[in-house]
Formats: structure tokens, sequence, C-alpha cells
């Protein structure tokens, strides 16, 4: 339990300020069917899906290192694409058992500021240091050397075509030991959500010994707030961490820069945020005059998205014509119109208010 209570506290920490009870709200709110349908329909698909990709990235970085090629190299590429974008549905529900064990970490640390986990990949690789390829070891190591940004580099950085030739045994090993290590972490997942276990008990109970939420409201917070913090982290950490101003931009430290997997995992992200709401069921707490807000939600989510997949292409290419960086600017205003329904019309009609959101600042 002492566990769960600093869950809980990292996650309401999260959450904290951003939606409150209205005064004098006279409907009550029962958050039970969202929090199941949360579980059931979003979550655990999720997390599913997620060990399959991320087995099938185990499973064909295998077949590479056995018989190298160049097609077993694409195969390879083309799991991790797989793997990179289950992840993105999933990656802004932060709460649960993604929360201990450096779970979230160990699968994608960003943002890596110092580039500090490529710095230790590839000394790791230059030493051949073995702790890198035993999953054991691995996981004792830094939480950069050991997730998707790891083993991005090994398939898709510099000198990565060796591995189609049989010329870079050392570096195959270490991206095998990444994707079984991959493989192990979403299993912790799967089995911590299951029927069995606390997380999932907890989950769909709020109550005031419950340490995760003390009853609906909180419950329901935890819900919204992950949507509109993981669109903020969108907007301003996924886009805004490389969109700076004409000339200045930052397209190096952009996610999956080396795989060019930036603007389809941004779109995969608002995927994930979009079943999300849809799946969690959560426009059933609208009161029946309100119910329209959520095909409005639906409607910014569906911009936001069409938009993003409009851009996947070489960020380099995107910042540097006027239109496309135009597009990319316009994509994070459609996300802020996202979070404005959620937060100041989808909140209060459920009988929430609108408060402090970290990302914007007020």
């Amino acid at each position: 339990m002492r566990l769960l209570s600093r869950i809980r506290i990292a996650c309401i920490a999260a959450i904290a300020g951003t939606l409150f009870p209205v005064a004098g709200f006279s409907v009550e709110l029962d958050a039970t069917p969202v929090l199941k349908d949360t579980l059931e329909h979003y979550v655990r698909p999720a997390y599913s899906e997620l060990q399959q990709s991320f087995q099938a990235l185990e499973q064909r970085t295998e077949a590479l290192c056995m018989s190298p090629s160049k097609d077993a190299l694409g195969e390879a590429r083309k799991a991790f694409e797989n793997a990179a974008l289950a992840w993105a549905g999933i990656e802004w529900f932060r709460t649960g058992p993604a929360m201990s064990d450096n779970r979230l970490e160990r699968i994608l640390f960003y943002p890596d500021r110092k580039s500090t986990g490529l710095k230790q990949v590839r000394r790791a690789m230059r030493t051949e240091d073995t702790d890198v390829t035993s999953r054991d070891t691995l996981a004792r190591q830094s939480v950069a050397m050991q997730g998707l940004g790891a083993i991005e580099f090994l398939l898709f950085g510099k000198d990565a075509e060796q591995l189609a030739d049989g010329a870079a045994g050392f570096r195959c090993s270490y991206a095998m030991t990444v994707a079984s290590n991959l493989v192990e972490i979403a299993r912790e997942l799967s089995r911590g959500w299951s029927d069995d276990e606390e997380p999932a008990t907890i989950f769909v109970t709020p109550a005031p010994d419950n340490p995760l939420f003390r009853d609906d409201v909180e419950a329901l917070n935890l819900v919204l707030g992950t949507m509109i913090h993981g669109l903020e982290a969108i907007r301003d950490i996924r886009i805004g961490g490389f969109l700076r101003e004409p000339g200045n931009d930052r397209t190096m430290s952009a996610v999956y820069r080396y795989s060019g997997l930036t603007m389809q995992s941004v779109a995969a992200n608002l995927e994930g945020l979009e079943r999300l709401f849809n799946q969690s069921g959560i426009e059933g707490v609208l009161p029946d005059g309100e119910k329209d807000l959520a095909d409005q939600v639906r409607f910014e989510f569906n911009q936001s998205i069409r938009t993003a997949r409009s851009l996947e292409s070489d960020l380099d290419d995107l910042v540097e014509d006027e239109t496309t960086r135009n597009k990319l600017v316009y994509l994070q205003n459609s996300i802020r119109y996202i979070i404005k329904r959620l937060n100041d019309q989808i909140a209060p009609a459920a009988g929430l208010a609108a408060g402090f959101s970290f990302g914007d600042g007020d």
C-alpha cells in the first residue's frame, strides 16, 4: 500500500489544481462507469497491443541478428515503427503500474536535453560493455540505455546499415537485449492491470481510503486531467521542443529523429488521447443539454489529427518550408482548442470547474 500511496501522490499532484467541483453544483457525479470503461476499453487493449508490438520487435531483431540482410533490417525497423506508435497511444496514461519501477522512463527517456542517453549508448557500443547484452544487467543500467530511444539509435543511427551485413554483432546483441527488456516491461504493465491485481481494483472504486482517488470528483479529475496534460505535453514538448523561431528550430532534439517518426508519433499520441476520450465514456457525465460538447471535442481532435498526419515527412523540410512550418504552428493552436474545450467546457458542464493548468501557466 505504501507504493500505491506514492503513486496516488504523483498522480494527484500532476492533476491537482486542474479541475475542482463547482460550488453548489447539484448533479451527483458517478465516476464508476467512466473508470470501468477506461480500464476495459482503453487501458487493457492498449497495453495488450503494446506487448504484442514489443514481442514483434524482439522477434524481428532476433531474426536480423541470426540472419543479417537488408530485408531483415527493414523488417526490424518496421517493427520498431509499430512499437513506437503503439507506445504513443498509451504513454500519457501515467497512472498505476506505469508509475513504478521507472517504467515510463525505461520505455522512453524523453526529453533528453543533454543527449545523455545517446552518449551512454555510444559509449557502451564503443567499449562493447557486456552489461547491455544481458537483460538482467541492462535493466539495472541508466533508463536512457534500455528503451525505445536506445534501440532507435541502434537500428537507425550512424553505421546502422552494418547490421544488414553482419558487421555489427555487438550492436545487434545490444538491440536484441533492449527489445527483450521492453517485452518484459510490457508484460509487467499488462499483469499490473489484471483483475486480481490491486491497481485494477482500486482504479474502479473511489473511496475515502482509496490511495488513488478518494471520491468521484478526484477520479474524473484524473481521467480528464490525463487528456489535458497529455495534450499540453504534445503541444509544448513534442512539438514545441523542436519548433522555436524561424532559423532557430531544433529538429535534432525531436523525439524519434533517427527513425523519422516524430510527426507520426505526434499523430499517434493524439489518436491515443482521442480513444481515451471516446472509450472512457466520460461524456456520459454531461447533462443531457450539454451532450453536443462531446461532438465538438471530437471535431477538434479530428482537425488536429488530420493536420499531424499531413506533416509526416522530414522535419528539416517541414520547418524550412513556410507553408508546412505554418501548419506546425496551426497544429499547436489546434491542440490548444482541444484543451480549451475540455478544460473550459466539458469540465464545468460535468460539474467540475476549470483551474490551474500547468502547461499553460495560468
